[in-house]
């Protein structure tokens, strides 16, 4: 549950004694949230977790009219008491729809680039013997920029309904890339993680070229081109991306 909160004292709130009259608290803590703002994230008796995003009133009008609020805002809200006139102003400014990835062709080749230069990274790391460094770099920066070209992929070709961070991933993205998934991820061993990154490497690859072909972008081909031909040479692997 996303629950905002408008009040004069938020820090009462965040690291106070007022959240504790919603339920008994059993583990929570405080981070940055939209807007610049702070949530605290709470886990109730019962399990039940809440992120309490608490603002002053001024901070959460902005937050409303800049459009950040929509972030949490924009697939359905409850306002559930209002003595702020905070309603018509939100009714103004927040528009239930389903967003959906936008990247623009400059966006697009910058950030295959950054993957194909970071494979070749963490490919130098392995042959160091860094496992640590390399694998939390596939299994974690790659890993982010793969679920960017799935979104960008699954929005241009059937217009899906995208979540955040991969929320609901096994259900809106295509069979094929699921399954091609199993095959990403590494145990804390060296040819596991050479295989991790060869087969997040060939996904990543021929989705970005489906995507360049659904946008009408250039694709980068030589980055691609002489990233595989490293990861051949360094693990002696065949990099097929069809």
């Amino acid at each position: 549950m996303d629950l905002i909160l408008a009040c004069k004292n938020p820090d009462e709130w965040l690291f106070g004694e007022q959240s504790a009259k919603l339920g008994k608290i059993k583990i929570s803590f405080v981070e940055p949230t939209l807007g610049g703002g702070l949530e605290r994230r709470i886990l109730f008796d019962g399990s039940l977790d809440v992120d309490l995003i608490v603002f002053t009133p001024e901070q959460l009008e902005t937050a409303i009219i800049n459009g950040v609020a929509s972030e949490v805002m924009n697939r359905g809200y409850s306002v559930l008491y209002d003595n702020i006139g905070i309603t018509e102003i939100i009714d103004d400014n927040v528009e239930i729809c389903v967003p959906h990835a936008v990247m623009t062709e400059n966006e697009f080749i910058n950030m295959v680039g950054d993957f194909w230069f970071h494979t070749i990274w963490s490919s130098k790391k392995i042959l160091r013997g860094e496992l640590w460094a390399a694998k939390m770099c596939i299994d974690s920066y790659l890993k982010n920029y793969l679920l960017k070209i799935i979104e960008l992929y699954e929005t241009s070709s059937k217009q899906s309904d995208v979540w955040h961070n991969g929320r609901f991933l096994e259900k809106w993205a295509g069979e094929e890339i699921i399954e091609a998934l199993g095959a990403c991820f590494a145990h804390y061993e060296k040819e596991d993680i050479v295989s991790a990154l060869i087969n997040t490497a060939m996904l990543f690859g021929k989705i970005a070229r489906n995507a360049a072909e659904l946008c009408c972008y250039v694709y980068p081909a030589e980055s691609e081109d002489y990233a595989c031909s490293l990861l051949e040479e360094y693990f002696h692997h065949t990099v097929n991306i069809v």
